[in-house]
C-alpha cells in the first residue's frame, strides 16, 4: 500500500511528535485523548462533531478509535519524516497528532478515510468542505477558487500532484470543488465515491463515473460555471445541526443535466509561482502504510 503525505515547510522549531510527552486526559467511546501538561482537549466539540459525521458517513464499525494527541508547540512534527504540520492523521492506525484542542479537519480524515482512499484533491477537500463554512484566509472559499481558475487550463496537476501546487490555491480548489459535489448532489454519490476508490486512488476516474455518472473533466466544468455564477453563496449545510438532511438529495439530482453550452474548456489548476510566505509542499512516499497530513492554515476551522 502507497502512502501519501501532504507536507508543508514549516519552521524547525516545531515540537517533535513524542507519545511520551503527553498524558491520557480522557477516554470516551470512539476517542482516546492525549494532551502536553497543562493543555486541554475540547472533547465535547470533538464529540459532538464526530456525531455529525456519523450522521453523514455512517456508523464506525467495531473496534473503530481515534487517538488524539494535543502538543504544546507551533506544530507538530513527524517523528518517521522529520516534517512539521499543524496537524496529521494516520489512517491506519486512527492517530491524530494536533497542535489544535479541536480540529475538525482531521477528523473528517479519520471518519471518511475508513471509506476509501481518494485523490488528496477529494480527501482534502472534503476536509475543507465540511469545515470551512465557506471561508477560505478570512474572505470567500469560492472567490479564492475563482481567482485560481482565471489563470488556469486543466484539473489534472491538482489531481495528479496535488501537494506539488501552491497550498493557498490547492485547498480552495479542492474545498470549492467538493463543496460544490455536495450541494448540488448530496453526500449519496460523494460516499459512494469514496467506497468505489477503497485503497487505491488509482481508480478514482471508474469509481466517480460510477457514482455521478459523469467524468471528472466533464463535473470541473459544471463547477467552473457555478462559480462564476454564484461564488461564494452561502449553504444550508454549512450548519452541520442540519446533517444529514441537507446533504441528501436523492437520485433525482444526478439525473439533472446542466446546460454546458457556453463553456468549452476543462481547467488547469497549477499557479505558475508561489506566494512569498505560503509553505511550499511535498509528497513523501513509503511502502509501509497509507496516511493523511492536513496543512491546516488560517482558512480551516
Amino acid at each position: 500500500m502507497t502512502i501519501a503525505l501532504l507536507i508543508s515547510a514549516l519552521p524547525s522549531t516545531a515540537g517533535t511528535v513524542r507519545s511520551k510527552e503527553l498524558k491520557e486526559v480522557h477516554r470516551t467511546t470512539r476517542v482516546t485523548y492525549y494532551a502536553s501538561k497543562g493543555h486541554s482537549v475540547d472533547v465535547k466539540r470533538t464529540e459532538a462533531f464526530l456525531d455529525r459525521l456519523v450522521a453523514l458517513f455512517g456508523p464506525t464499525p467495531d473496534g473503530w478509535r481515534v487517538q488524539y494527541y494535543l502538543h504544546d508547540s507551533a506544530h507538530v512534527v513527524h517523528p518517521e519524516l522529520g516534517l512539521s504540520a499543524y496537524g496529521v492523521t494516520d489512517l491506519d492506525t486512527l492517530r491524530i497528532d494536533s497542535v489544535r484542542a479541536y480540529h475538525p479537519h482531521e477528523l473528517v480524515h479519520a471518519m471518511a478515510g475508513r471509506l476509501g482512499r481518494p485523490p488528496l484533491l477529494f480527501a482534502e477537500g472534503l476536509a475543507v468542505a465540511l469545515t470551512s463554512e465557506g471561508r477560505w484566509r478570512g474572505g470567500s472559499l469560492d472567490q479564492v477558487a475563482l481567482a485560481a481558475l482565471r489563470a488556469s487550463r486543466s484539473l489534472r496537476p491538482f489531481l495528479d500532484s496535488f501537494s506539488e501546487q501552491d497550498p493557498d490555491a490547492a485547498y480552495a480548489v479542492a474545498g470549492s470543488l467538493v463543496g460544490y459535489l455536495l450541494d448540488r448532489y448530496g453526500i449519496e454519490p460523494l460516499v459512494a465515491f469514496l467506497r468505489g476508490c477503497g485503497a487505491d486512488s488509482g481508480r478514482y476516474e471508474t469509481a466517480f463515473q460510477r457514482a455521478y455518472g459523469r467524468t471528472v473533466a466533464r463535473m470541473t466544468i459544471e463547477w467552473e460555471r457555478s462559480v462564476r455564477e454564484q461564488p461564494g453563496s452561502a449553504r444550508e449545510w454549512y450548519d452541520t445541526a442540519s446533517w444529514p438532511r441537507s446533504l441528501q438529495h436523492g437520485q433525482a439530482a444526478l439525473t439533472a443535466k446542466p446546460q454546458l453550452a457556453s463553456l468549452g474548456r476543462v481547467l488547469d489548476l497549477q499557479p505558475t509561482t508561489t506566494e512569498a510566505g505560503v509553505p511550499a509542499a511535498a509528497v513523501a512516499e513509503s511502502s509501509s502504510s497509507l496516511a493523511s497530513l492536513a496543512l491546516d492554515s488560517p482558512g480551516l476551522q
